[in-house]
This record gives structure tokens, sequence and C-alpha cells, in this order.
């Protein structure tokens, strides 16, 4: 029988798993473990925020079917991913006698999920590893696809691997205690994604975002499931982003990733860098004549309906030289050429080098100074 809650299977080049997605899913937490032959100890690792409740519930829904689960628990926010704390975990792995077969779980946002998959896919040269994201952003974008990773003070993500998980479950309901920021912020990576690969799923965006922005459960997670879906379908066909299909998902990470890093990962919020990076870059793509101000404006409209930022500027802390400088060291340059993600049309990305230096500056003093 077709499971009910499945948005997507992703296919890989060890083998496949399920992307699912469903409301109130966390309390059958152990029930999809058994189904995923996870019997064994497992070690939830999760945050200081997402840990009551959320953490306890995995960590019940598990024992209850007779899977001991043990919590580490982590500082909220980016700064989280880093060696240290990676190394903290290796620790208590240890002590805890951890074994290859026995899992670890990620349950929280992008940084438990990013610091968690780099301690499975380093431990014992690799543990089985299950995503459960509780944040949009997580949901819709870094829990699907095997990116795993932690930062160095120059910059997010530098080091890291591909390392897939042997599932996504994601509880829609666990989004009804997030603030509006945060929501807003998730919801901006999905909106990227009906920008850069599907027309009607943007469209889908302007006709709901009040709806959206209320978590309306069902029309939630239908647009979740369906956002989860376009990135399953881009990481199935580009594993480790060696066919340039994989890089049109960092539409607006390069001046996205530039101001988290130049502020140290704390004065935005991931999806508040990717909607003022698409801002960025879809002012430089009309200026050369890649599409119409009307998609322009349109890209801005919605992200102002979520009330999200389309420029920096006024804001305390962000350094022109700062920037530059994060950008310089962004995982898409090639030959020392920034690959910019920009878009055709709505529903439609393309990768240029081509961007001429002079229009790069222009866009970065109008969004910062």
């Amino acid at each position: 029988m077709p499971d009910p809650e499945l948005a997507a299977t992703v296919q890989h080049s060890g083998g496949s798993y399920p992307v699912v997605a469903g409301w109130g899913l966390l309390e059958n937490l152990g029930d999809r473990f058994l189904e995923l032959e996870l019997k064994n100890t497992a070690y939830i690792i999760t945050d200081e925020n997402v840990m009551r409740p959320y953490g306890r519930i995995a960590q019940r829904a598990l024992q209850k079917r007779g899977i001991a689960a043990h919590c580490f628990i982590i500082p909220q926010g980016e700064p989280s991913k880093n060696f240290e704390l990676a190394q903290g975990i290796y620790q208590w792995l240890v002590s805890l006698k951890a074994e290859r077969g026995q899992a670890i779980i990620a349950v929280g946002g992008g940084v438990v999920g990013d610091l968690a998959g780099f301690v499975a896919a380093t431990f014992l040269r690799g543990l089985p590893f299950v995503q459960v994201p509780t944040s949009m952003a997580a949901m819709v974008d870094a829990s699907v696809g095997g990116k795993v990773a932690v930062n160095l003070p120059q910059g997010k993500n530098l080091v890291g691997a591909f390392y897939q998980p042997r599932a996504v479950l994601a509880d829609v309901a666990t989004l009804s205690t997030l603030g509006k920021r945060e929501l807003a912020e998730g919801w901006a990576e999905a909106i990227k994604h009906g920008l850069i690969l599907d027309t009607d799923l943007f469209e889908l965006f302007e006709e709901h975002a009040e709806d959206l922005m209320a978590l309306e459960p069902e029309l939630s997670t239908e647009i979740i499931r369906r956002s989860m879906a376009i990135k399953a379908a881009v990481v199935s066909q580009d594993e480790r982003e060696t066919l340039g299909i994989r890089i049109l998902l960092n539409y607006g990470h390069t001046i996205g990733h530039a101001l988290e890093a130049s502020t140290d990962y704390g004065r935005f919020m991931h999806g508040e860098g990717v909607a003022i990076g698409m801002m960025g870059a879809g002012r430089m793509a009309q200026r050369m004549g890649l599409i119409p101000q009307e998609v322009v404006d349109r890209q801005r409209q919605i992200l102002q309906r979520f009330s999200l930022p389309i420029d920096a500027k006024g804001v305390s802390g962000v350094s022109l030289d700062q920037v530059r400088q994060a950008m310089s060291l962004d995982k898409k340059t090639d030959g020392g050429a920034i690959r910019w993600v920009m878009l055709e049309k709505i529903g439609k990305a393309t990768v240029r080098q081509d961007v001429p230096p002079e229009l790069v500056e222009e866009t970065l003093r109008e969004l910062i100074s």
C-alpha cells in the first residue's frame, strides 16, 4: 500500500531513501525505524531549544518500540557547527560504546542536521543516519540530499561530505511552535525552489502567502511535500554536484552565505541571507538582459509578503569588504570566477560565469550601503 505521507524517493549511488512529511509523524517515529530495519540503539543529536518537547517525543517514540535512545544536546545556532563540538560528540559516542549499525538521528534544524550528519559520516567510518527536521528550512532544503558539514572561521560548510541518510522524516506539526521569523526564513528556500524550477509552485506561494505564514496544516504539508520532491529530484540527478544541475539550488546563496559568514552567523538567519542574495542575483540578471523587471518585481513582492529582507541596508555590522572576502571563498567558484545562478524566467534558472565584476560590485553596494 502506498505511503500517503511519502513526498519523494531520493535515488543515489548507494541505493535510495524515502523523504516523508506528515502532520504528527513524530509520535510514530519508532514504527518508521522498524520499517527501516533500524532496531538497535539510537543516538539523538538535537539542540537546547528542540530537546523539549521534540527530542523527548522522538526518544519516547523509539523507546516505545524497544529501541534504546540516548540524547546529546548542543547549543542552538550556526556557531555550533564546529570541530570542537564534533569532537565532543565523538567522545560521547565512545563513552556509550556506539557500534556500527546503530543510528545517529538529527532532530532539529539545518545546523543539527549538518553537524550530526558530519559525525555520522566520520565516526567508525560511517553510521546509519536519519534526518528528523523540525525547522522549515531543514524540511524543504537542508535535510534532503546528503550534504553534511562543519564551518571554519573563514566560511560556511568548508569541511564536509556527501553522506546520504537512511530516511528524511518530517513532522510538519513541529513547525507550529516556530516564531514568524523562523517560519518565513524556511519558506524562503521553498520559494527559491519555485523560482528556479517550478512556476506552478511559485504561483501557489503568490496565491496563498498568508495561509502559509499561518501554517494552515493541509496546505502547508502539501507545499512542503512538493518542495521536498523538487529537491529530491535534483539531488537524485546530480548527487555530488558534478553535472551542473544541483548548483541551481544555490540560487541566492552566493551573497546569502557571504552575508552570514561576514557577520559571524549572528545577524541573518540562513533564509534571510538567501532572500537578499536572490534579490541581488535578480537585479544582476535583469541588467544583463536575462529577465524583465517584472520578474524581479514579482520576486521582491513575494519575499516582502513573507516579511523577508530584500537588502541589508542599515544593518549594523555588515561590511562590504568582509562580504567581498567571504564571496571569494564561495564553493561555486571555478577558475577564480564565481558561477552565478540566475533566472531566465520564473521556473527556470541557469548558471553564468560571465557576470561583470563591476556589476557585482554595483549590486553589492545597492544591497548593503
